[in-house]
Formats: structure tokens, C-alpha cells, sequence
């Protein structure tokens, strides 16, 4: 899904790379996986506007904007 959002959307492997972090440490969470991935964002000191997008079992997406 990640490499999606890359290709369909424009992110470029660094700006997602929390997300791909928590992904090879702790694998598939299922739509879990964006709060791992949130707490490693705001201990890494990020800031500004950050989309956080999850995607559940079946298709379930749930997507929220926040400012950090």
C-alpha cells in the first residue's frame, strides 16, 4: 500500500518514511499500524500539516489531517 501511495499520490520515500519504518519493525497492523506510525512522528519532533492515512481488512480507508 505504501509504495501505492507513492506512485498514485506523489509521496517520495522520505516523506513517508515513519511509515515504512514501523512497517519492518512490526509488519502489518492493519489500520492499528498509523498510530505506531503518528508516535514516531511526534518523538521524532515533526511538525507542520501530516496526513495520516489507514487502511483496514476488506477495503476500509480512513484518512485524517492533522497539524503537529
Amino acid at each position: 500500500m505504501l509504495e501505492t501511495m507513492e506512485e498514485v499520490l506523489g509521496f517520495t520515500r522520505d516523506q513517508l518514511s515513519h511509515s515504512w519504518e514501523v512497517l519492518r519493525r512490526y509488519g502489518n497492523m492493519s489500520s492499528a499500524t498509523v498510530l505506531f506510525v503518528l508516535e514516531r512522528a511526534i518523538q521524532s519532533g515533526a511538525c507542520g500539516p501530516h496526513l495520516l492515512a489507514a487502511f483496514g481488512p476488506g477495503f476500509s480507508a480512513y484518512f485524517a489531517a492533522v497539524e503537529l
